[in-house]
């Protein structure tokens, strides 16, 4: 009689479970930004409707640029970084906030330190920078949007039009490309997700 062949499943790319978590991220940087009545806010990407709708309540301007359809646009035709950061044109210490979220997730490490020099350069002083990005165990293998929803929660929606690499960097590594600032306060969840908040002082 025969062995039966047990088959063998790769879960590595399985997604894990995202829950939804309270950020004391938000919290602190919300308050940050109550204080600047002229407040101006840069976000990546991607675009997600409730987002919108909660910065507009709570700050002058709202701009976003999604960084993260550039990338994947930019991706298919052997892109490099340097045009994808061209679309941050904007004028040095013009915003008083930037929303990263996980898009350093999706970039190699030089990449990553161009893209926080050119945000140190776009930040006003007191000015601060979020940024969330996965422990390697947690992150899933498809890209999400963080949707901010009322009391600091965060929950997270597909974005099935993107096809994105995605790289671990260790808390060491993200240490390091974050010392453009001089404050850098940061957070874990039990979810996997991780989050900084820079200001710039």
């Amino acid at each position: 009689m025969a062995t039966p062949t047990v088959p063998v499943y790769d879960y590595s790319h399985a997604e894990p479970s995202l829950s939804a978590y309270t950020s004391m991220m938000l919290k602190l940087y919300f308050q940050n930004l109550a204080k600047l009545s002229i407040a101006q806010v840069l976000d990546v990407g991607p675009v997600c409707n409730e987002n919108i709708l909660h910065f507009a309540r709570r700050v002058k301007r709202y701009y976003v640029c999604d960084l993260f359809l550039r990338l994947n646009r930019n991706r298919s035709k052997g892109w490099v970084f340097e045009k994808v950061l061209d679309h941050l044109d904007h004028p040095p210490g013009c915003f008083e906030g930037i929303n990263l979220w996980d898009f350093i997730d999706h970039l190699k490490n030089d990449d990553i330190s161009r893209l926080v020099k050119r945000c140190h350069a776009l930040l006003a002083p007191g000015g601060m920078m979020s940024v969330t990005s996965f422990e390697k165990q947690w992150a899933p293998a498809k890209t999400y949007a963080f949707v901010i929803n009322d009391g600091h929660q965060v929950t997270f929606r597909l974005q099935r039009h993107l096809d994105l690499p995605r790289y671990y960097h260790s808390n060491r590594i993200m240490t390091s490309v974050l010392s453009e600032f001089p404050t850098v306060k940061s957070f874990i969840y039990r979810n996997g997700v991780r989050e900084f908040l820079c200001k710039n002082d």
